[in-house]
């Protein structure tokens, strides 16, 4: 953590000395990503077609994605498109805010000592959760894998670290926030990309059933976490 503090103060420091330093960092992130993602397009694609099928529209949506996005251009003007120039400050300096409150939170969660804590709750938890029959893999949470969880922080009750809670509590209030706050532009982005699903001859009706699926296993995930973040802790 305190590397962390330090990266986070460096950028700071730079950011200020050089007004074109963070264009510079995003050409340099464009240069590193551009091949790493070129390079596992293919493991992405095998993916879906062992999970969905070879004639399935997830396959479909993703060469939608992959003609609409041939660069890292592509998809800063995507973020332009949707994104005022407000609207990318705001979530800028939103964001700066989120790594100091990061960073104080981290402070208080490792005075606690609560890192050797919640590594040793959550291994068991991730073992209790892992069944050969009833969950080989976390890819469908919903079913087996939320049934044996729940059974473990059930059986488990008052043995969650309370600061392991309080940095759940923390996160997940953050993310919620985010969402209320920027409600209207994922409405936008969301009705944007139905119509794009439209316009490529993608089953509306495949689209939504994935969409569901996944909000179902957000649920299921979800509901984990209201049972571990509810109870007694210790």
């Amino acid at each position: 953590l305190p590397c962390v503090e330090h990266l986070a103060d460096k950028l700071a420091k730079c950011a200020a000395r050089d007004d074109t330093f963070y264009a510079k960092a995003l050409e340099n992130a464009r240069n590193l990503l551009e091949p790493f993602i070129t390079s596992n397009m293919g493991a992405v694609e095998d993916s879906l077609v062992c999970h969905f099928g070879a004639d399935s529209d997830a396959l479909t949506l993703l060469d939608l994605i992959k003609q609409k996005i041939t660069s890292f251009d592509d998809i800063v003007d995507l973020v332009n498109k949707y994104l005022s120039p407000d609207t990318q400050e705001s979530l800028a300096s939103g964001a700066r805010l989120g790594l100091y409150s990061f960073l104080e939170g981290s402070n208080e969660f490792c005075d606690a000592e609560c890192i050797s804590k919640t590594s040793e709750y959550f291994k068991d938890l991730f073992t209790a959760t892992h069944d050969a029959e009833t969950c080989p893999t976390i890819e469908s949470y919903c079913g087996g894998c939320q049934n044996n969880a729940d059974s473990f922080i059930s059986a488990n009750a008052d043995s969650v670290p309370c600061c392991t809670q309080t940095a759940m509590d923390s996160i997940i209030g953050s993310l919620q926030s985010l969402i209320e706050e920027y409600g209207d532009l994922l409405s936008k982005i969301e009705s944007a990309v139905t119509e794009t699903v439209t316009e490529a001859d993608v089953s509306v009706a495949g689209y939504e059933a994935l969409k569901a699926a996944a909000m179902e296993q957000a649920g299921c995930l979800g509901d984990t976490y209201d049972e571990l973040a509810d109870g007694d802790c210790a």
